[in-house]
């Protein structure tokens, strides 16, 4: 029995580095860049600082994971992030204990996801169209109830510490933060049902619905759970700077959706993984790390971030077709050995009966 268990998890392990060998490859290929041309990025602080960039796109493209694996996109969770950074802001400044201005942030969160999520479940209507119209609308209120400045609010407590710029055992908080986030979304995807219905959601909604799967509650969960996410970050970048920027979420969006589609998961929904999406995470970090210390501008990082978003999805595409031709020629193969298998045994192969 231990050797069968130890052959089905070298197995599992196997189909988890197949399914992300693209992302594990770009990421040895960029460090051995680093290695060769700028050796100062392994510096102790340097990597400290890598950990925490990569920690809010990281919690967002989380949350993302859940979504993109259903077939689905948020394109808010910018504006959402924003939002609920400007209202812990505000209601820390209104005198508000900031246990509960925490809570209420990430619960605005939860409901600008719960109406993307109905939008998309009840409503029907394409996720991008809704993601879009709400992300123009959480913008729109950030600014209006702000007059369009940052909301300043006294960050001294430390759960703000821990959540903004502080550290435990070497350690940066919001990083820590990332890895529990993201440990709960591996195991939600890999262990529980909710998780097993999203991929199926993803693979094929109707099928799935026909098989008994609750889609339209498993959409909402989903585009709730990525609303917690954005909520959770802007909480954390508001502790960061102490600030409630009505723009804070910047490109939020479009890096946490690089990030998952560097990491495995495919925009057309079903297949990939939060695993991936950590390396994805990481991965962006390292080349606005890289590149920062290298000198290269903004503007031509973003035209560097466009690329690995275009070679990724190339990749992914080709991966994604060997695993459909794999399953046909599987599904192809079955016929043929049904009947082997309810031939008469007695039969000489070859020898008609």
């Amino acid at each position: 029995m231990s050797s069968l268990a130890t052959t089905k998890r070298q197995s599992a392990l196997g189909r988890r580095l197949r399914n992300n060998w693209i992302t594990i490859l770009i990421f040895l290929v960029v460090v051995a860049a680093v290695l060769l041309f700028v050796p100062a990025f392994f510096q102790p602080a340097n990597l400290i600082n890598v950990a925490r960039q990569s920690s809010i796109i990281g919690v967002v493209a989380i949350g993302m994971t859940f979504v993109i694996l259903t077939g689905g996109i948020d394109l808010s969770v910018g504006s959402t992030l924003a939002l609920s950074g400007v209202t812990m802001a505000m209601l820390i400044n209104s005198g508000l204990d900031s246990t509960v201005a925490i809570i209420i942030s990430l619960l605005t969160g939860v409901v600008a996801g719960l109406i993307n999520g109905i939008g998309v479940a009840i409503l029907k209507i394409q996720p991008f169209i809704v993601t879009l119209a709400t992300m123009v609308s959480i913008l729109g209120i950030s600014l209006r109830v702000t007059n369009g400045g940052p909301q300043a609010f006294d960050n001294s407590g430390d759960i703000f510490n821990f959540l903004g710029s502080g550290d435990v055992f070497g350690l940066p908080g919001p990083f820590l933060v990332f890895l529990i986030v993201a440990a709960i979304g591996v195991l939600t995807l890999r262990y529980f049902s909710f998780g097993r219905y999203l991929y199926a959601i993803g693979g094929s909604s109707e099928a799935a619905r026909l098989s008994g799967v609750p889609t339209k509650k498993m959409l909402v969960a989903a585009y709730a759970i990525c609303g917690l996410a954005a909520g959770l970050a802007g909480v954390m970048t508001a502790s960061r700077l102490s600030v409630g920027g009505p723009t804070a979420g910047g490109l939020a969006n479009l890096d946490a959706i690089t990030a998952v589609v560097i990491g495995g998961t495919s925009l057309m929904g079903g297949t990939g993984g939060a695993i991936g999406t950590v390396f994805g995470a990481l991965l962006l970090a390292v080349l606005s790390n890289l590149m920062n210390l290298m000198g290269i501008g903004p503007f031509d990082q973003q035209i560097v971030k466009g690329a690995v978003i275009i070679l990724a999805v190339l990749f992914a595409m080709q991966a994604t077709r060997k695993r459909i031709s794999d399953r046909r020629g599987a599904a192809k193969a079955l016929p043929s050995s049904a009947e082997n298998a309810t031939a008469d045994p007695n039969a000489t192969p070859g020898v008609p009966q």
